[in-house]
């Protein structure tokens, strides 16, 4: 048999890797029961969304980093695939290599400063950046201006449209299914105990031997990072690219994805990522109000159930195991 301790590492091992052929075969089939409509656009986009809040799942959740800047690496690597496809003629798969090297760096340069600050005045600091880079955007001719960068190549191209949105889609689940397998992998390793312990008491976990500003920068640049590809993916399922995808409305959507869904749930953050997309695909009118909706939601979220939609489903779970115990 066997020790224990190898029967566990190698037990807690399965579990990343099941829940991301789990999330990615969910997604596939959900595609394939839309087929090519309207609807399987709107799900490939929040699929793109839903990268983004796994890895804000790990930085604001797990970590309560409160660094607001994820919509402006969004747009970050929106920008870049649309850039380098558009007006360089570089193929998909490199200009999604691009994007991830982009933000890497500079979400390093930033987390090396950044990350010295903590609390309400990074926080405030980071709300700028989204400002920074749609203002960029928005008066850059080079960046399209208002219009944006429109012909941007989708996942997968094929013969017709149908073909090539559920080939887009397929894609952006299994790059959903990698993002899932990695942020679990994280949580469950000694790194995401110890992000626990930095959330929980930075003074303690000082004591403990643990380099604050490591794991500070670590979880920065994750989340950084995973908002780029999410851009990225979402640039690609829109064939275009606006300053509205890095702009503050952008952030509080994103917030507001996470908190209904749950900021300390992986699965809860791609639930949100779905319902609010979808909610805002509903009708004209709920996209006009869109702003005031998703603000509503959040002091419901955070009034009466911080843990959101997973925290819901973890009371109702833990109702039905005490009854059919008591039973």
């Amino acid at each position: 048999m066997l020790p224990h301790t190898e029967w566990f590492a190698k037990r807690a091992g399965l579990v990343p890797l099941g829940s991301g052929v789990a999330m990615a075969g969910l997604a596939i089939i959900v595609l394939l029961g839309l087929g090519g409509s309207y609807e399987a656009s709107v799900f490939t986009v929040a699929l793109g969304y839903a990268v983004v809040t796994v890895g804000m799942s790990i930085q604001l959740g797990y970590s309560r980093q409160l660094a607001f800047s994820q919509s402006a690496f969004m747009g970050l690597g929106a920008y870049v695939v649309a850039i380098l496809e558009v007006k360089y003629q570089v193929g998909v798969a490199l200009a999604m290599l691009a994007a991830i090297v982009v933000a890497l760096v500079l979400s390093l340069l930033l987390s090396a400063v950044l990350t010295r600050i903590g609390g309400l005045a990074l926080a405030l600091v980071t709300l700028l950046i989204p400002q920074i880079v749609s203002q960029l955007a928005t008066f850059s001719h080079y960046l399209g201006s208002f219009a944006g960068i429109s012909g941007v190549l989708p996942l997968w191209s094929a013969d017709t449209y149908q073909q090539s949105l559920l080939g887009t889609g397929v894609i952006a689940a299994l790059v959903l299914g990698l993002v899932t397998f990695l942020a679990v992998r994280v949580l469950r390793s000694r790194v995401g105990l110890q992000l626990s312990a930095v959330a929980t008491d930075e003074g303690m976990t000082a004591g403990m031997g643990i380099s604050l500003r490591q794991r500070k920068i670590e979880v920065f640049v994750l989340g950084s990072v995973l908002a780029a590809l999410g851009g990225a993916v979402i640039a690609s399922a829109q064939n275009i690219v606006t300053p509205d995808l890095a702009a503050e409305p952008s952030q509080l959507t994103l917030l507001v994805m996470l908190f209904v869904g749950g900021r300390r749930s992986v699965w809860g953050a791609v639930v949100g990522a779905v319902a609010i997309e979808y909610l805002s695909s509903l009708s004209g009118t709920i996209t006009t109000n869109l702003a005031i909706i998703e603000g509503v939601l959040l002091l419901l979220v955070l009034l009466f159930e911080p843990d959101g939609f997973a925290g819901i489903v973890r009371r109702g779970a833990a109702v039905i195991a005490t009854r059919g115990w008591r039973r």
